[in-house]
């Protein structure tokens, strides 16, 4: 998703998916629900195929257990967009409290990421056909993860 903030509307309440940068608030909706693909990014479409953003997808979940996951809240990777015109690419997230809070709490997040401009620039592959992400792509996710969960309550 190629934006740093938007509103959409899930299950009956307002759910605002806020960049990963300073001053991000700490919007909650109740329920999973689905991020809401804004106009401006279904007119300029996805640099990712649907295999590529659900590889890509599943390297960022394998490698959430060994590090983002382990804290104090869970993820889920909803979507992955990118732009190659901004040289951009915007992960879509749910951050999910593992105690204290209800566990029907739900932060919606999104970490846009300068710099990849698609599955090259986000996944190495060998010519084994192992795919693991790009180190510079998981600096970027680590850096913006750790600003999502510094600002959740």
């Amino acid at each position: 998703m190629n934006m740093v903030s938007g509103i959409g509307v899930t299950s009956g309440w307002l759910l605002q998916l806020v960049g990963c940068g300073a001053g991000s608030g700490a919007d909650v909706d109740q329920g999973q629900g689905n991020p809401v693909e804004t106009q401006a990014e279904a007119a300029l479409g996805n640099a990712l195929s649907p295999a590529q953003e659900k590889t890509a997808l599943g390297l960022i979940d394998q490698i959430c257990a060994d590090t983002w996951c382990s804290g104090d809240y869970d993820f889920g990777f909803r979507r992955l967009s990118c732009s190659r015109a901004s040289e951009t690419c915007t992960l879509t997230l749910q951050a999910f409290p593992r105690e204290e809070l209800p566990s029907q709490w739900v932060y919606s997040r999104s970490c846009e990421t300068s710099d990849f401009t698609g599955f090259r620039s986000l996944v190495n592959q060998e010519e084994s056909g192992y795919q693991s992400l790009d180190e510079a792509y998981y600096d970027a996710l680590t850096e913006c993860t750790t600003r999502i969960v510094n600002d959740l309550p």
